[in-house]
Order: structure tokens, then sequence, then C-alpha cells
């Protein structure tokens, strides 16, 4: 049974293997669990040399049943460096708290039903591809909110994904179904974006720095299902 048809309680776990410039250099971990009210997605993200920053990133989303983020939270630690982002949506709007340094920034802004969050997780590819249906050659290009680094804020943009390929993909679970992406964020040109692969249920398996597949990025080496 798919995870999407998720009438049932999810409890699912997983890790990614981080790296950077196609050498490793770190790990994520992280969760999904709820039902029928909704999901809570966390998990943890720490970075070593070769990065340039090593840090230690921890995150915790709300999301819907239909996969529509409602918050996140984000603790950031670079070096004796902290920062706290607090992101919630309410009302079409999405509000942000950045708290660093002792000082606080706030963001306000719109976020209709068909606006997407994009945040440096492979989770939020996870939510994307939950709210649409791709085949070989379907594409989707929709506004995002982009959260990021230096402060975690928002930053307004159009988003692009393509389905370009099909075929099967080594998994944690064995060999899978599993299709190719490409993102980009128009009208920046498409090698300025990056690819990945993902299963059936929307996981993201491994993912590249641009559209080279010889300089991974993020690849899945853990995934446990206990439903």
């Amino acid at each position: 049974m798919s995870l999407l048809e998720n009438d049932a309680r999810v409890a699912i776990s997983g890790r990614y293997a981080l790296y950077f410039q196609g050498e490793e250099c770190g790990v994520e971990r992280w969760s999904i669990e709820g039902g029928r009210a909704g999901y809570v997605i966390a998990g943890e993200q720490q970075l070593a040399a070769p990065h340039p920053f090593p840090s230690v990133q921890s995150y915790r989303a709300t999301v819907t049943r239909d996969w529509r983020p409602t918050g996140l939270e984000i603790e950031w630690q670079v070096g004796q460096r902290r920062l706290r982002a607090l992101h919630s949506a309410a009302d079409d709007m999405w509000r942000a708290r950045i708290e660093y340094g002792g000082e606080v920034k706030e963001q306000e802004g719109d976020f209709p039903v068909f606006c997407e969050v994009d945040y440096g997780t492979h989770m939020f590819n996870w939510l994307i591809l939950a709210r649409r249906d791709f085949q070989l050659g379907g594409e989707h290009e929709f506004p995002v909110l982009r959260i990021g680094p230096p402060y975690m804020a928002v930053s307004p943009e159009r988003m692009l994904y393509r389905c370009v390929e099909r075929g099967t993909f080594a998994s944690p679970l064995g060999s899978v179904a599993a299709k190719r992406y490409v993102v980009s964020l128009p009208p920046r040109p498409e090698d300025e974006g990056y690819a990945f692969w993902a299963d059936e249920d929307g996981f993201v398996l491994e993912s590249y720095e641009g559209l080279d597949a010889s300089r991974p990025w993020m690849r899945l080496v853990e995934l446990v299902r206990d439903r």
C-alpha cells in the first residue's frame, strides 16, 4: 500500500548521507508521524568539513492531511552562533519571526493555496510531489516561498518541476520504481537548478548538485516504515 493512502497512522523514519562537491560531509536524520489530523516532520542535519559551513540544523514542520505546510521551526548553530526561525501559516498568510544575535526580524506575506514551501531538506520535495501528479514529460510551475540561509527568512520565487525519466533505482529497500525530476527557478536557466530521483511515494532517493549525476548532494541510506 502506498504511503499516500493515509487512512491509518503513519510513522516513518529515514537517514540521508549529505555531500559537498561530491564528498560526503554529513548526515540528516528525519521522521514523519501523524494520520487523519495531519503530520509532523522533524529532523536534524549535521554538516562537517569539507563543507564550508560546518553546522547543526534541526527542524520541525507541521502539515495538513492534504500536504499543505502550516508551520516550520528551525534551530541553526554555526560555531558559537545560533539562529531560531519560527514560520507559521494562517488565513492564506505566511508569517516568520527570526531571532539572531539578540535581534528579532519579522516577515509577513501571501500564502495562497497553490503556493508551495521550499526548505533545505528533501522532505519538502516529498510534500510538493504529494500534491501533484507527474507523468513522464510532465511539468508543474508554481509560486514558492524559499526558506534558507543566512537568516532562514522567506524569498518568494517561481519554481518548475519536470519529470524527465522513469526507471528503477537503488534504495535502502532494494531496487524500486522511480522517476527523475529536474527543478529550476524560472526565468533562470535549468542548468542552474538540480535533479533528483524519487520513488513512487515521492521520497527522494538521491539528488545532485546541478544536473551532473557524478556530484551527489543527498543520498537516502536508511528508510524504516512502521504502520
